[in-house]
């Protein structure tokens, strides 16, 4: 599917559904994006096969959403782009962090994951590895009387599968905080409820180049 074929589906319906196959799996974060400009929440995603995927869209009707759309369509009327970039800076680093930019796609990607996150959570992936990791302990155990290297390896293999399954919630849960945070400063800039960070500041007069003043 071309990119320029896909705002055409967004509107004004209340569902939309796209079937993805092969490589237009790729476009499904552009697709996303696209939606949310328009309005459009992702509902649901069905993967059909290993190849083949569905994507499922309700039309938000809140005045936030109405208002997104509103303003996506007066952009593309005066010429504007269809998916913009914001500069982000890091949630909680201070004044002093770097700024990045996030693109319309990266955050849908982005809003895709916390949605799964939401709706799953991580007990599916904990109880798998746990699960390989007592397969690794059985397969040491079947293999005590084999090569010693065999065993080593698979008792290896066992405990950092059982310390990884103990370390997944913690970090996914600071993944999901962090990424919740960029989405929804992305969010407040998209609305023009707050600006974009300050620009870092610049030498002062007289600075060598390359330096920034310090004082005193």
């Amino acid at each position: 599917m071309k990119e320029a074929e896909i705002p055409g589906h967004f509107d004004g319906r209340g569902r939309v559904e796209f079937s993805l196959s092969g490589l237009e799996a790729g476009q499904s974060d552009t697709i996303t994006a696209i939606g949310f400009e328009f309005g459009y929440d992702l509902a649901a995603t069905e993967v059909r096969s290993r190849s083949t995927m569905r994507l499922v869209f309700v039309r938000n009707d809140s005045p936030t959403a109405r208002q997104r759309a509103s303003q996506t369509h007066d952009r593309l009327r005066a010429g504007g782009p269809l998916l913009m970039a914001w500069a982000i800076q890091a949630p909680g680093a201070g004044q002093a962090a770097p700024q990045t930019t996030l693109t319309a796609v990266e955050v849908a990607s982005k809003r895709r994951g916390l949605a799964a996150y939401e709706s799953n959570g991580i007990r599916g992936l904990v109880g798998l590895v746990a699960v390989l990791s007592v397969g690794c302990l059985v397969l040491a155990w079947a293999l005590r009387h084999g090569p010693v290297a065999a065993v080593v390896l698979a008792v290896l293999i066992a405990v950092a599968l059982a310390v990884l399954a103990a370390l997944v919630p913690s970090l996914t849960r600071r993944w999901y905080e962090k990424n919740r945070r960029l989405v929804d400063l992305y969010d407040q800039q998209r609305a023009g409820r707050v600006g974009p960070p300050p620009p870092p500041p610049g030498p002062t007069p007289g600075s060598p180049p390359g330096h920034f003043g310090q004082g005193g």
